[in-house]
């Protein structure tokens, strides 16, 4: 019987701390490995630790108060869900960047791929999602400003379905990582390890060289592409044509042209799917 306690859990991420400095070193600050907290994200951007170079972890067996874009409600179980967030103090002549959140979706990616997982893409702005569409997690980049005692600061959350999506009674097709080609059943360190490194790889490279860095991988994993969506807010339709790489705008087919959209104002869907 598998044990679902909190000191199993504990038990599981021993030594995180010490496993992501071995597989990069020089780029941590803390990781901090929580039973029960309101929000992960929040946990980080109320630290007084953050600096710019070096990053800090926050992960929770349960998150009670998670939320994602938009304002809204990000469900999840102990035990059958994953969340955790990445933070790091701002440069002064750093700024949020709305393109961000496209770059660290595909360190996710590549974190899943890593241990072996297959058949999910990414979809626009923020979601991970299977090949038919249904989602398996999402990623909510949020700014603090600084402050006489602290610095500015981007915290990045992540969360991920593992098991069990299908008693979250969400109004919308979710999946989980049980359900993908892959490894089966993973340990927690297993995870979460080559996620965080390939998170945090692909935040660096996105501050050096911007979406570049991720732009193949990002073709290759783009959900939306040659799809016909609509925008939630307006129901304009089109194809979905890509994003351009230099600020992350999702390029929307129409009779009369190319639209750019953006993350900040819209919501999409692929025609058909729930």
């Amino acid at each position: 019987m598998t044990d679902y306690s909190p000191e199993a859990w504990q038990r599981g991420l021993d030594g995180l701390a010490d496993g992501l400095e071995a597989d990069l070193p020089g780029r941590w600050a803390a990781a901090h490995c929580l039973d029960r907290v309101d929000s992960t994200n929040r946990q980080l951007l109320e630290s007084s630790t953050l600096v710019p170079d070096r990053y800090e972890v926050c992960v929770a067996r349960e998150q009670t108060a998670g939320h994602g874009r938009r304002g809204r409600a990000w469900v999840s179980s102990a035990d059958a869900s994953l969340t955790f967030s990445v933070a790091r103090a701002l440069w002064p002549d750093e700024g949020p960047d709305p393109a961000l959140s496209l770059a660290l979706g595909v360190g996710v990616a590549r974190g899943l791929e890593r241990c072996g997982f297959s058949g999910f893409g990414f979809k626009w702005p923020n979601d991970l999602v299977t090949s038919e569409g249904a989602k398996l997690g999402g990623i909510l980049v949020e700014a603090r400003a600084a402050r006489e005692d602290r610095r500015a600061a981007l915290v990045v959350g992540v969360g991920l379905n593992r098991v069990g999506a299908d008693t979250l009674g969400v109004d919308r097709r979710v999946a989980d990582l049980s359900r993908l080609p892959g490894p089966g059943k993973t340990a927690l360190t297993d995870l979460l390890r080559p996620l965080l490194v390939e998170l945090v790889q692909a935040w660096d490279g996105f501050a050096r060289y911007g979406l570049a860095f991720v732009a193949e991988d990002y073709k290759r994993l783009d959900y939306l592409h040659g799809r016909r969506i609509t925008v939630l807010d307006t129901g304009e339709e089109g194809i979905a044509a890509g994003i351009d790489h230099g600020d992350g705008a999702l390029l929307l087919q129409r009779p009369e042209g190319l639209k750019r959209l953006y993350s900040g104002e819209i919501s999409v869907r692929v025609v058909g799917d729930e």
